[in-house]
C-alpha cells in the first residue's frame, strides 16, 4: 500500500500526489477518451462521442454522490457538508453507472446517435476507468476485504483503514495498546474488481468482433454465423460485472458509515442483473431477426477502418 505516490516541495509549500485521488482523476480523463476512439473507429463522430461521453460521466460523478448519501445519510448528517466536498470521497460506484447510462442513452436519442453502438464502444472506457479507480483504492487501502488465508491475500501496513477497523475491534476485545494490533491478510477485493472488469471487457470485445451476416435470408443456410446484435457486448459486461459486485460483495469488509440495510446492495446487484438480461434476451432475439444490421460505410469512415480490427 502506498497511498501517496509523490510529496515534493515548492518554495514554502509541500504538495503531496496522492494516488487514489490521482488515479480517479487519471480514470475520469482516460476513460471518456478511450471511449471516444473507439466510438470514432466504428462510424462515430469524435466530438459527438467525447460530448456524450464526457457529460455522461459529469451526470455519473453526480448519481455517485446521490447513491452513497442514501447508503451512508449518517455520514452526511453529521457533517451535511460532505455533501458538496470535492475530495474523492464519498462516491457509490454504481450510482454513477446507472445514472451515466441514462444521461448518456438520452443524449444519444437526441443527437440521433445509434445508442447500442455507443454503449458497445464504451465498454474499453468504462473497463479502463474501473481499473484505475480499483488502482487507488488499492494503494490507499480502502475497500479491502474481509479476512482470507488464501495465498494471494495481502496485509495492510499500521495506519491503513484495514489496520484501524481491526484496532477498534481489539478495543472492544480489551486488547492491549494500538502499536501491537497486527493486521489480518484480507481479500484483495479490490484486485477481484479490476480483473473481473479485464476479463469481461475481453468477452465483449470478441463479441464484438463476429462477422456480420450478409443483406439476404441465403445466408443462414450458407453457414454463415448471426452478427451479434449492437448491445450485446455491452450488456454481456454490464450483467458480468454486476455478477461479480455482487459476488465481491460478500468478501469485502463492510464500512462503518454505511448505514443502509446489509440486504440492499445484493438486493439492488440482483434486480439490476434481472432487467439486464431481460434486454440481452431482447437484443438477441433483434439479431438474430437480422433487424439490426448496420448501414454500409461510407468509405473512409471509421466503421471501415475498425471493423478489420
Amino acid at each position: 500500500m502506498s497511498p501517496e505516490l509523490l510529496r515534493f516541495t515548492v518554495g514554502e509549500h509541500e504538495y503531496v500526489l496522492r494516488a487514489y485521488s490521482t488515479f480517479y482523476t487519471l480514470a475520469w480523463i482516460a476513460g471518456p477518451l478511450l471511449a471516444a476512439w473507439v466510438a470514432h473507429r466504428r462510424g462515430i463522430a469524435w466530438a459527438r462521442a467525447l460530448g456524450t461521453y464526457a457529460l455522461a460521466l459529469a451526470a455519473g460523478i453526480v448519481g455517485a454522490r446521490v447513491l452513497d448519501l442514501f447508503v451512508a445519510w449518517r455520514f452526511y448528517k453529521a457533517d451535511p457538508s460532505r455533501m458538496w466536498a470535492l475530495d474523492f470521497s464519498g462516491f457509490s460506484l454504481y450510482g454513477g453507472l446507472v445514472v451515466a447510462t441514462l444521461v448518456g442513452w438520452a443524449l444519444a436519442r437526441a443527437w440521433r446517435l445509434p445508442a447500442w453502438r455507443l454503449a458497445d464502444a464504451a465498454v474499453p472506457g468504462v473497463a479502463l476507468a474501473i481499473v484505475l479507480m480499483r488502482t487507488g483504492c488499492f494503494l490507499n487501502g480502502c475497500c479491502y476485504g474481509l479476512p482470507s488465508t488464501l495465498p494471494w491475500a495481502v496485509t495492510y501496513p499500521l495506519g491503513s483503514p484495514a489496520w484501524q477497523a481491526e484496532l477498534a475491534r481489539s478495543a472492544l476485545r480489551a486488547f492491549g495498546g494500538g502499536s501491537a494490533i497486527a493486521v489480518p491478510t484480507v481479500h484483495p477485493t479490490q484486485l477481484y474488481e479490476m480483473a473481473a472488469a479485464v476479463v469481461l471487457a475481453g468477452l465483449a470485445w470478441w463479441l464484438g468482433r463476429r462477422p456480420r451476416v450478409a443483406d439476404g435470408p441465403e445466408t443462414a443456410s450458407a453457414g454463415v454465423r448471426p452478427r451479434v446484435a449492437d448491445g450485446v457486448p455491452a450488456l454481456v459486461f454490464a450483467i458480468g460485472f454486476t455478477l461479480a459486485r455482487l459476488g465481491n460483495g460478500f468478501l469485502r469488509a463492510r464500512q462503518s458509515t454505511i448505514t443502509a440495510p446489509v440486504w440492499f446492495y445484493p438486493v439492488a446487484y440482483g434486480a439490476l442483473a434481472v432487467a439486464l438480461a431481460v434486454l440481452l434476451a431482447a437484443r438477441v432475439r433483434a439479431g438474430r431477426r437480422g433487424d439490426t444490421r448496420l448501414p454500409a460505410p461510407k468509405a473512409g469512415a471509421g466503421e471501415g477502418q475498425g471493423a478489420t480490427d
